[in-house]
């Protein structure tokens, strides 16, 4: 179980760097475009896309402790279930909308797999 929590956190890092490192393809896999018009769009997506995966990632990777996991598994979890309100609030159901759905969650549930079968 902790190979499957491992490749999650490794799967979150590298969205991560992706996001950090080439803004434009990591909103065009979201399917978002950057406005010229606002040149802080580039490093809003920078910010929040690359520097908030790559921070918590590599703390829970590095330190491998169990609250840092925890909290990186539960704003991956967090997005899935806000995928998923907005989803139904929004009458947004789309395809891209259910690939985050399953892609979100499957990382939130991956990286507290070892912790949660501890508890259960």
């Amino acid at each position: 179980m902790h190979t499957a929590s491992l490749i999650a956190q490794l799967i979150s890092l590298a969205l991560g760097v992706l996001g950090f490192a080439s803004p434009a393809t990591a909103i065009r896999l979201v399917g978002l475009r950057l406005d010229p018009d606002l040149p802080h769009s580039i490093s809003e997506v920078r910010a929040t896309y690359g520097g908030i995966f790559l921070g918590m990632s590599l703390y829970a990777l590095v330190s491998a402790e169990p609250h840092a996991c925890l909290a990186l598994a539960s704003a991956w979890t967090m997005a899935g279930v806000s995928r998923i309100l907005s989803a139904i609030f929004d009458r947004a159901m789309t395809g891209p909308n259910a690939g985050g759905i399953v892609l979100e969650l499957a990382v939130g549930v991956l990286v507290a797999l070892p912790w949660l079968s501890a508890v259960i």
